[in-house]
C-alpha cells in the first residue's frame, strides 16, 4: 500500500537581510538611543535647576514673611520657567541631525538592495514603490508581492499574493484649519468747538466685518493586511500624502495580483 504525500509550497519566501542594510538599521537604533539618552540628561538637568531655583526663592519669600504668597509665586514661576525648555532643545540638535542622516542612509540602502533583488527575479514585469520606510513591489503576471520593511525584519519577503493578501484599502484623513480675520471701519465723527479751549467729539459709527477661511488638507494611506500560513496577520501602511490617485492605483495593482 502506498501513501501519496502532497507538499504545499510556502506562501512566503524570506531572504536574509543584506549586511549593508543590517548596518544601516543598527546605525538608526544607535542614533535613536543616543538622542533619547541626551534628551533625558538635558531634561533632568533642566528640571533640577528649575526646582532648585524656585525652592530657593520660595524659602526666601517665606523668610521675608510672605507665608502664603511665597509658595504661590514660586509655583507660578516654576510654570513660567517651562517656557525656557523649548530653546533648550538646541542642546540635542546635533544628535537629532545624526538620527535624520541615519534614517536617510537606511532609506537609500533599502531602495538599493530592494531594486537589486527585484531585478534578479524572473517573475515578469513589476512595479515598486517606497514610502514611509517601506518598500512594496507587485508582479501582476506572476501574482507575487514583494515587501522589504520593518514588519518583515528588513528581510526580502516574496509572497504569493492570492494566499497572503487579506485586505487592501485606502484611508483618507482630513484636517481642517480655520482662520478668522476681522476688519473694523470707523465712520466720520463730528467735532463741536464751543470756544478755543473747550469742545466735544460727536459719536461715530463703526462697522466690523469678519471673514472665516477654511483650509482642508487631505492625506491618503494605503493599508495592506498580510498573513502568511501559521503567522499572525499584520498591516503594512504606505503614506501617499495628498496623492489619492496614486494610492488607488496601487490598491488596484495589488487586487489584480491577488486575482480579485
Amino acid at each position: 500500500m502506498s501513501v501519496q504525500q502532497h507538499v504545499t509550497a510556502a506562501d512566503t519566501l524570506l531572504t536574509a537581510t543584506p549586511e549593508p542594510l543590517s548596518r544601516a538599521v543598527e546605525q538608526v537604533r544607535q542614533a535613536e538611543a543616543s538622542l533619547h539618552q541626551r534628551r533625558r540628561q538635558v531634561t533632568l538637568a533642566f528640571m533640577g535647576v528649575q526646582a532648585a531655583y524656585c525652592a530657593y526663592l520660595m524659602l526666601k519669600w517665606i523668610w521675608q514673611g510672605h507665608y502664603i504668597g511665597g509658595p504661590i509665586y514660586a509655583v507660578l514661576l516654576w510654570c513660567l520657567l517651562w517656557l525656557l525648555y523649548y530653546p533648550v532643545s538646541v542642546l540635542w540638535y546635533p544628535r537629532q541631525r545624526a538620527l535624520d542622516t541615519a534614517w536617510r542612509t537606511l532609506d537609500a540602502a533599502r531602495m538599493e538592495h530592494g531594486k537589486a533583488f527585484l531585478a534578479s527575479q524572473a517573475l515578469g514585469p513589476y512595479r515598486w514603490v517606497c514610502r514611509g520606510g517601506r518598500m512594496l513591489a507587485v508582479f501582476p503576471d506572476s501574482h507575487a508581492l514583494y515587501v522589504l520593511a520593518p514588519e518583515t525584519g528588513e528581510c526580502h519577503a516574496l509572497m504569493d499574493a492570492p494566499r497572503v493578501v487579506k485586505q487592501v484599502r485606502v484611508d483618507e484623513q482630513a484636517v481642517t484649519r480655520s482662520t478668522t480675520k476681522t476688519t473694523t471701519k470707523h465712520g466720520w465723527r463730528n467735532v463741536y468747538a464751543f470756544n478755543n479751549h473747550f469742545g466735544m467729539i460727536g459719536g461715530g459709527k463703526s462697522r466690523s466685518t469678519s471673514t472665516t477661511t477654511h483650509d482642508t488638507v487631505r492625506t491618503f494611506t494605503l493599508h495592506v493586511q498580510l498573513q502568511s500560513a501559521g503567522q499572525h496577520p499584520y498591516w503594512l501602511q504606505l503614506p501617499f500624502a495628498a496623492d489619492w490617485q496614486e494610492a488607488r492605483n496601487w490598491q488596484l495593482l495589488i487586487e489584480q495580483a491577488t486575482g480579485r
